[in-house]
């Protein structure tokens, strides 16, 4: 394995992240830098599959859109987003607040669960973002299919927080959406 040099990490914030070692993905969650591990296979065709319906539907989805936390060292990195406005001068961005999506995505991988239904659900939320949804495998652990569970916001005694919607297939999600079109 070939390694490679990182800055101090007390000494990271969001705008360094762009100047790490291509090829991986990084977070930074409460100041502390996480080097994500490779998506399975499935992680990937399921979260292409929630990219392009979305897109389909005339959405301005993204991959891995980066969103800003509330400080300098907090920035998550969701599958899936959609964008409602993108700020002029786009090409120096790499990161928006939370306000500027209307949806994250986050695609559970097997044997690597990362806080999907805990930590980043709170997190999504307290950044106002309006929905989050988990994409996780079916019962069956089909290879071609992923359960959506959609989330949508709501304040509980003043404290945002996630709503559980609907659940259902993504290839029935998938239909609705054509349907729509």
């Amino acid at each position: 394995m070939t390694g490679f040099n990182l800055p101090p990490v007390g000494d990271l914030d969001v705008d360094d992240l762009l100047t790490l070692p291509e090829g991986y993905r990084y977070e930074l969650r409460e100041g502390n830098l996480v080097i994500m591990t490779p998506a399975t296979f499935w992680h990937r065709v399921i979260s292409r599959r929630l990219l392009f319906m979305l897109h389909a539907a005339g959405l301005d989805a993204f991959q891995d859109p980066g969103v800003l936390g509330d400080r300098p060292r907090d920035c998550r990195l969701p599958d899936v987003g959609v964008v409602t406005s993108l700020p002029p001068g786009k090409i120096s961005y790499s990161n928006l607040p939370g306000a500027a999506h209307a949806l994250v995505a986050e695609v559970v991988s097997p044997n690597s669960l990362n806080g999907e239904y805990t930590d980043k659900m709170d997190w999504y939320a307290r950044r106002g973002i309006p929905q989050y949804w988990i994409a996780d495998q079916t019962p069956d652990r089909s290879d071609d299919d992923a359960l959506v569970i959609m989330h949508r916001l709501e304040l509980f005694g003043g404290e945002p927080r996630y709503q559980c919607e609907r659940t259902l297939l993504l290839s029935e999600l998938e239909a609705e959406y054509r349907a729509a079109q």
